[in-house]
């Protein structure tokens, strides 16, 4: 079976092999197509009214919107805060729909997949800002040469925290260390070991995909400990009054399965190898 060998801070999750119709001689797949589908499956605090524009004086919380059919309607833009003097609120969007040109390539460089942007506007104190969210994209990929049918869809999630830090300092003091001066940058954790990656068999060839999170670097131990997580922890800053965007991508390699005469043939060798060595010893 496939599985991710890394994945929501190391938990293995398998998957069901993908497995194609074995031939003798099969040729390698050099160049795919590929769609990847992204959206929020899950975010707190949410809003009570998810139709209604976040934190006015009804509906304070966090409020998920354009939804992408792709990945069954899961809003791809959650938006929290009643933006400072009339300006906007905040807001973290992913791309819906990445897909191919430029194809991908086996054994060869990266394609960009979904990006991860937050728009760091300026809240009101008294706003309910993001929590945690779950990124859930599905990836599936296509044979283009030679030509062959769809494998997937291949589920992949992002567990994330976030804290949404005060401008000027907490009661006046000096902002998180790690993260700036002030205005005080808020923080992003995330919690999935950002290397993930899963293996597939098709027809004589094991087909390995590894999905790369870049932007990430290791947070301040003070970072950490307000997003809630232990010391060491992996994420990125956003500063205020900008837009942060977290890129990822992808390859694709490939190795060759043993032909079973070739399994055989090593098996005998073995074998006859342990024979002499115990033929040695009687002697």
């Amino acid at each position: 079976m496939s599985k991710f060998s890394k994945f929501l801070g190391g938990t293995a999750v398998a998957l069901t092999l993908f497995a194609g119709a074995t031939q003798a001689s099969a040729a390698l797949v050099t160049e795919w197509g590929y769609v990847v589908e992204s959206g929020f499956s899950a975010f707190a605090p949410p809003a009570p009214d998810q139709t209604s524009a976040p934190n006015d004086s009804t509906n304070n919380g966090v409020v998920g919107s354009v939804p992408n059919p792709g990945i069954g309607g899961l809003p791809t833009t959650l938006s929290w805060g009643l933006g400072s003097n009339g300006g906007p609120s905040s807001s973290l969007v992913v791309t819906p729909t990445v897909t191919n040109p430029p194809n991908l390539f086996t054994n060869a460089g990266p394609v960009a997949g979904a990006d991860i942007t937050h728009n760091n506007n300026i809240i009101t104190g008294d706003s309910i800002a993001l929590d945690s969210a779950t990124l859930a994209s599905t990836l599936v990929l296509t044979p283009i040469t030679p030509p062959g049918l769809p494998i997937g869809p291949v589920p992949i999630l992002f567990s994330i925290l976030f804290e949404e830090t005060e401008n000027a300092g907490v009661g006046g003091g000096d902002c998180t260390p790690g993260t700036g001066g002030e205005p005080c940058a808020d923080i992003f954790v995330l919690q999935n070991d950002p290397n993930l990656e899963f293996s597939f068999l098709l027809d004589d060839f094991i087909y390995t995909v590894e999905l790369v999170v870049d932007g990430l670097g290791p947070l301040s131990d003070a970072a950490c400990a307000a997003a809630g997580e232990a010391a060491g922890c992996l994420g990125f800053i956003t500063p205020e009054e900008q837009a942060t965007t977290l890129n990822t991508s992808f390859t694709i390699s490939a190795r060759g399965v043993p032909e079973p005469g070739t399994l055989a043939l090593l098996g005998l060798g073995l074998l006859g190898l342990g024979i002499a060595r115990r033929r040695k010893a009687a002697a």
